[in-house]
């Protein structure tokens, strides 16, 4: 989780006071019993030494989180892990609204999430992603949330200690968690009772000591090694709950640091988590007697595993509580998604100190009629964005330009925005007013090998989903870009022509590139028209990414030819073709 600069300096002192603890145990066996008081002064040191080093670990913890407030994390992040929590909720919520795989895909959404991702843990990574692929339509829950991360971000303070717990349980362990929370712990407890005889055997022979030294030293390395096997036999049976069992430990050790700081009158559900852990203090007992440390990495856990393997401690109290664990699997899990969303608002506060300009978005409630109004929105990932201003008031758009103009650039930053304003009640923007929208887009379409599927089969399926969809009660916002490019000209705008009119009918703001400058003049009255330009110049090409009103004006395709260094013929004979194309004349 963090790196330690005195490691090995703490390995040696480590491996010192282990030495001492060994002898304590030979010098006591072999000359007299006052020896073993160097392995009980050994066992002191050893949880000194693991305070101190714990305080220091912390110490650092704590200054790397208050480092990266604000910042951008850069870490390797696991996808199909972050959306378990989202797939998991798909299957509870049923049919409710999501941004679907093809519109989070088109936006480019994984890698604005991790611009975004300033989470500690596990659960805070998997709940953002959940609240941004579900866009909300209830005000009085964005404008809670809102609420909360203003809160969070105006005590920075108070949010940095927070982060620490969230820290200390991390992301690296926990990724099976959801095959618990799906299907509880599976483990036949039936032999159970064969662990605690043999566990307590090691503690009788010591006693045996007194008695008969010889025959107890050989009796009790016999039954070591034989609990031992037993040990590592049951580990690899229960491997897989063992390891959700001492993450649920963490996940508890966790809330309970959230729950006992103290939150200045902000409102992050500390009572009903308190509540849930009252509920499961069966469980915590037990959990607690697995683990010494509640530090990540911890050396002493090397101790804590042979004394687990010695006296078959683990799968005591695994056995033990393993129907609590199944009782209690919806509390865990209210559990896991609380920290999850603490961990998401305070990452979303941090993102928020970073910006260089925001706005809390004004969404209105509008069931046949629509609207967007930007002035200044920008791009998450663009690190000098030019922003866009416009406004569709019951009216789509058709975007013209060049390849590499700026179209597509604009049209994500369209659909990024509404989901932002949905999700996290924020645009990036000097002012953003919407309506609530169902969300999708069709803008990467590429030929699917898989499924033996055409360019312009797979765009016509990605446009299907979105026709079926739409509601004349519910805006849908359709972003598009190069509709129907998969087939010909005639076709490609006659098709285009219809679904374009067809969709704007029917309570739909599109949003749609082209290169098709005839669709400009042939669709519905209610698509505005803005355009984006590039200047060529002798040896150079130049756009400024400025949107402007209207269709575009300029025909730059060709002359790009010229300046990549295309000959001169096919240059001269092209810009030809293209006059007579334009006057209605055959090719």
């Amino acid at each position: 989780m963090g790196y330690n600069p005195n490691q090995m300096r703490d390995y040696a002192i480590e491996f010192m006071i282990i030495l001492g603890f060994l002898g304590g145990i030979a010098l006591g066996i072999e000359i007299g019993y006052g020896y073993f008081s160097i392995s009980i002064l050994s066992l002191g040191l050893l949880f000194i030494f693991h305070r101190y080093k714990n305080k220091s670990i912390h110490k650092i913890y704590k200054s790397k989180i208050k480092e990266q407030w604000g910042k951008e994390h850069k870490e390797k992040r696991d996808f199909k892990n972050i959306e378990k929590l989202f797939r998991f909720q798909l299957e509870r919520e049923g049919n409710s609204f999501h941004i679907d795989d093809i519109t989070w895909q088109d936006l480019n959404m994984d890698s604005v999430f991790s611009k975004i991702d300033h989470t500690k843990s596990l659960p805070g990574m998997q709940y953002l992603y959940y609240i941004l692929r579900s866009p909300s339509f209830d005000k009085d829950i964005l404008e809670k949330r809102n609420r909360v991360i203003s809160l969070l971000l105006n005590h920075k303070d108070i949010s940095q200690k927070l982060q620490f717990p969230l820290y200390l349980l991390g992301k690296d362990e926990g990724k099976d968690i959801f095959n618990y929370f799906r299907n509880g712990i599976k483990v036949d407890t039936t032999y159970s009772y064969i662990y605690k005889f043999f566990s307590y055997l090691p503690l009788l022979l010591i006693v045996m000591l007194i008695i008969n030294r010889p025959k107890a030293i050989l009796m009790l390395i016999i039954f070591i090694g034989f609990n031992t096997w037993l040990y590592n036999l049951n580990k690899k049976k229960i491997y897989e709950e063992m390891e959700t069992f001492i993450y649920l430990g963490k996940l508890l050790r966790c809330a309970q640091r959230i729950v006992d700081e103290d939150m200045e009158g902000i409102d992050i559900d500390q009572d009903r988590l308190r509540d849930l852990l009252k509920r499961v203090e069966k469980v915590r007992k037990n959990i607690r007697k697995l683990s010494f440390s509640e530090s990540a990495g911890s050396e002493k856990e090397i101790f804590v595993h042979y004394y687990n393997m010695l006296l078959l401690r683990e799968p005591k109290i695994f056995y033990k509580t393993v129907d609590l664990l199944n009782r209690y699997r919806e509390d865990f899990y209210e559990i896991y998604l609380l920290i999850g969303k603490i961990d998401a608002f305070i990452s979303v506060a941090s993102y928020r100190d970073g910006l260089k300009y925001y706005t809390e978005p004004n969404l209105v409630e509008e069931k046949t009629k629509f609207h967007i109004k930007a002035e200044e929105v920008y791009h998450p990932l663009i690190d000098e964005p030019v922003p866009y201003s416009f406004e569709l008031n019951n009216t789509g758009a058709l975007v013209t330009g060049s390849n590499a103009s700026g179209k597509s650039t604009f049209l994500r930053t369209i659909g990024i925005n509404s989901i932002f304003s949905q999700t996290l009640y924020l645009a990036l923007a000097k002012s953003f007013s919407s309506s609530y929208f169902k969300l999708l887009t069709s803008i990467g379409t590429t030929d699917n090998i898989v499924e033996g599927d055409s360019y312009f089969m797979a765009e016509a399926k990605s446009l299907k989903r979105i026709l079926d969809i739409l509601d004349p009660n519910q805006p849908v916002l359709c972003i598009l870009d190069e509709i129907f490019r998969g087939t010909n000209t005639a076709e490609r705008i006659s098709a285009a022509k219809e679904a374009l009119n067809y969709m704007i009918e029917r309570n739909c703001c599109v949003v749609a590139a082209t290169h098709d400058l005839e669709l400009t003049n042939l669709v519905n009255e209610r698509y505005r028209n803005y355009h984006f330009r590039e200047i060529i110049e002798e040896k150079d090409i130049k756009f400024d990414y400025i949107l402007r009103d209207g269709p575009c004006t300029t025909r730059n395709a060709i002359a790009i030819l010229k300046y990549l260094g295309y000959p001169e013929e096919l240059y001269g004979k092209a810009m030809a073709s293209a006059e007579n194309y334009i006057a209605g004349n055959v090719l």
